[in-house]
This record gives structure tokens, C-alpha cells and sequence, in this order.
């Protein structure tokens, strides 16, 4: 054994005197390589896959979905997590003229995707009753006919620049987003495909591929076939969530919720008859079985969100009480809904039925003009003016037909005060008062489902 390791611990030495310079030489130019390697390989592409997905619905290059366009730019503003403007592509803005003129001015530090500088001129929003201009090259100027507290926040929406270069060049989208529009496919001014690459190159996110589907069967069957790995905005996770490698997640809508709507105009709902009427109906209702509870018209993750609004928590009881307080009770209410809340209206119907009010359900495919009840899913804005939807001005948009003095002053005061505290005790009011006058009953944020393969 002795022998052995002599001969070998000998033949080691021999080895390494015979050929120290060449060892030496590679030694140097391994720990060179190395740290050269280390420094150049942030510079050297990323690989990264291509996310395939699904999207459910007819859309354009200037109307993408909303979770596609965010990727892809932001706006003059953005909102934080409770919803409130902050900078955006505006590093500031300045409000003059007694809140009748926004003065924005831009952040030189962001550019357009292809590393040219954005200027005034290139931002374009289109609001009636605004005059834009264009002072010079970092700043835009609204002006307003009357003060409008909530705009910082409508301008949050994202901004693109479209370059349109001629006849054999194709057109081109530039955001100041994470991602860039690459490559784009058009049938008829539809989308059908839309690829987006991430602008930082060394990062690891995936490519995107957007393929966008009119219907959800269509959607579907392009995911069985391995056209597509994910499959976004489904309303309910179908038999493919017990389909084997694949995960199936969801998310809560906060940006709209599902009412009970009552016109508050028609024989049966209208006076004061009609509010015990209304408000009987908002006690009878069982909400425990909905999930993401919504109790009044303002999101809880906005800033000026009112938890101490009346819940309407069933009770037939009372539910009784305020029915014999109504002048006549009517023979049936017509119930109407869109085929997706069918279920919904079913679930009210039996509620009504337990204090014996009947209901007989239309399906529609869109708002009747004229209704007694509508089961429906009404958009909610980032900001807390909620005008249009129940001031007595607003005939088209409406659609209670909702005409409450008190009401109306807090929705014209809340977009006239730009102090933030006041404005969200001016809204907070609003919920207050809004709930308690039952035009709808506030049922719940509804929620969709991604599935995607493993």
C-alpha cells in the first residue's frame, strides 16, 4: 500500500513540475473566464417560454380587454392598492381655476417601448365637455366646464401610441408597460392573435400569445386541442377543473358586482308603499349563500369604502312586517335577467316565495326599457363618483330611475370637492343613504376562473 501511494504521490509531482506553467495558465484563464462570463451573461438573451392564452370575446386594436392593455401601457395617472391616482406617465398635476383646469406634467424618466421620448402631443384621451391642449412638449392641459374631482382617476386608463407607416410596413403599438406588442393578427378589424414580449430582456417572464375566441365553447375546444395552455375569464370552472395536470385558480371582480335592481318609478315600487316593498324584498333575500358579499355600490378596496352600511341580513320577520305596510301587494313581479344570473334569479325567487310575494323570471339578452326587478352585473369606476348610475339626471344610465334629492346633492357635491377627506365623508354619506333607500339590492363581486395545463 506504502508502495502504491509513493509511486503515485511521486508521479503527481513529476506531473505537475513538468507542466506548472501550462496549469498555472489554465488556472488564470478559468478564473478570468469565469468573472467575464458573470459580467456578460446579464447582456446575453433569456430564454423563456411562450404562455399560450385563451381570450373570450370580439376585440380590436383600439378596444383590448382591460388585463391585456395593462400589460402593455399605463395612463397619465395609475391608482394604488385602495384605488387612489397616483403618478403615472404624468410624473404631477396641478388643479387651478377653482378645479375647472388639471395641468399635468409628464415624467421625462419614461419613454415609449422603442426608447423615444414621450411628449404631450402624443397622449390622447377624448372626454366631452373638456378642452385639451398642449403648452409644450412635458405638459397637457384639461379644461373643464365645471370642477370634476374625479378625472385624475379616469385618466389612470393606459395610453398607446399607434404608428401607422405606410402601405408595406406594418402598423406599430408602443406603450411604456412591462410589455411590447410584437406581432398582431387581424380578421376584419377583429383580433384573432396578439403576441407580447417582455421590454427587459434579462428578466425570465414569458412571452404572451393572446389568441382571442368569440365564445366560450370555441375557447374551450381550442384548450382540448393544445392550441392554447390557459384559458382566462371563465364564469364557472366547467368539467375540465377535473381534467388531470391542470390547475384551476380564480379571482374576485371587485370592479363590479351583482344587484337586484328595482325601478323605483313603476306602480309596484314607486312612494313610499313601494320602499317597504323594496326594503321587504331586501330582508327576504338570503345573501349567506353568496360568496364575495357586496353590501353597498362602492368597492371594499376603494378609499372611500363605508363598512357600517346596513347589511339587509334575512329576516322574514321583518320581511313580514313592512309587507303589511305595503298598499297592495302585487299579484306577481316580473323578474328579469340575462341568461348568466338565471341561477341568481331562481335562488331570489324562492326567497320571495317564503313571504309569499310571486315572481315570474324573463331571460333577456339585454335591459328591458321598461322592468319591475333586474337581476344584473353593474361596472363600478376606480373613482367614488358614481353620478351616472343614480342621479335623477341621468335617464340613460339610470337605471333605477332613482330620484332622491338628498342623493343627488352628495353625488353633485362628492365630484365638486377635491379636499380628500371630505370628499370621503361626502360618499360615505352616499352609501349611507343610497342603501337605505333600496333602489337595489347589493348581492355579490362575482369571480372568474383561469385553467391552465401544468
Amino acid at each position: 500500500m506504502n508502495k502504491k501511494f509513493r509511486f503515485y504521490f511521486r508521479f503527481l509531482v513529476a506531473l505537475v513540475s513538468k507542466y506548472f506553467p501550462y496549469l498555472i495558465l489554465g488556472a488564470i484563464l478559468a478564473i478570468t473566464g469565469f468573472f467575464i462570463f458573470i459580467r456578460i451573461i446579464q447582456y446575453l438573451p433569456q430564454f423563456r417560454y411562450t404562455k399560450r392564452i385563451a381570450v373570450i370575446g370580439k376585440y380590436t386594436l383600439s378596444e383590448l380587454p382591460s388585463s391585456v392593455l395593462s400589460k402593455i401601457s399605463i395612463g397619465l395617472t395609475t391608482v394604488d392598492e385602495w384605488q387612489m391616482p397616483v403618478s403615472g406617465i404624468a410624473k404631477s398635476w396641478e388643479i387651478g381655476n377653482s378645479g375647472k383646469t388639471y395641468t399635468f406634467t409628464l415624467n421625462p424618466q419614461i419613454d415609449w417601448q422603442d426608447k423615444t421620448a414621450i411628449i404631450s402631443q402624443d397622449i390622447r384621451y377624448q372626454f366631452r365637455d373638456a378642452n385639451i391642449s398642449y403648452p409644450d412638449d412635458s405638459r397637457i392641459v384639461f379644461e373643464l366646464k365645471d370642477p370634476f374631482s374625479p378625472l385624475p382617476a379616469l385618466l389612470s386608463r393606459p395610453v398607446v401610441k399607434v404608428i401607422n407607416p405606410g402601405l408595406f410596413k406594418p402598423t406599430r403599438i408602443l406603450g411604456a408597460g412591462e410589455y411590447a406588442v410584437t406581432s398582431f393578427k387581424l380578421n376584419g378589424g377583429i383580433l384573432e392573435s396578439l403576441t407580447l414580449k417582455p421590454v427587459n430582456t434579462q428578466n425570465r417572464l414569458p412571452v404572451l400569445l393572446y389568441h382571442f375566441y368569440p365564445s366560450t365553447n370555441l375557447a374551450l375546444t381550442a384548450f382540448k386541442l393544445g392550441l392554447v395552455n390557459s384559458v382566462e375569464n371563465l364564469w364557472e370552472t366547467t368539467e375540465l377543473s377535473q381534467w388531470p395536470n391542470l390547475s384551476t385558480s380564480s379571482q374576485v371582480l371587485y370592479d363590479r358586482y351583482v344587484g337586484l335592481f328595482m325601478n323605483t318609478t313603476s306602480p309596484v315600487f314607486s312612494g313610499q308603499s313601494g320602499k317597504n316593498l323594496r326594503t321587504a324584498i331586501a330582508y327576504a333575500i338570503d345573501k349567506t349563500r353568496f360568496e364575495n358579499r357586496s353590501a353597498g355600490p362602492i368597492s371594499p378596496n376603494n378609499w372611500a369604502y363605508n363598512p357600517d352600511i346596513k347589511k339587509f341580513i334575512q329576516d322574514a320577520t321583518r320581511s313580514a312586517q313592512l309587507l303589511e305596510k305595503v298598499e297592495k301587494i302585487p299579484e306577481k313581479i316580473i323578474l328579469h335577467t340575462v341568461p348568466a344570473y338565471l341561477e341568481i334569479a331562481e335562488q331570489i325567487q324562492k326567497d320571495l316565495q317564503a313571504v309569499k310575494l310571486q315572481t315570474e323570471i324573463q331571460v333577456t339578452q339585454e335591459i328591458p326599457e321598461d322592468f319591475e326587478a333586474l337581476v344584473i352585473a353593474q361596472a363600478l369606476p376606480l373613482d367614488p363618483d358614481q353620478y351616472n348610475f343614480w342621479h335623477s339626471t341621468q335617464d340613460n344610465t339610470n337605471l333605477t330611475n332613482l330620484n332622491n334629492p338628498r342623493i343627488d346633492k352628495l353625488l353633485e357635491d362628492g365630484r365638486k370637492t377635491y379636499d380628500q377627506a371630505a370628499r370621503k365623508k361626502i360618499y360615505q354619506d352616499f352609501q349611507k343613504y343610497l342603501v337605505e333607500e333600496v333602489p337595489a339590492v347589493f348581492l355579490f363581486y362575482p369571480q372568474t376562473y383561469t385553467i391552465s395545463k401544468n
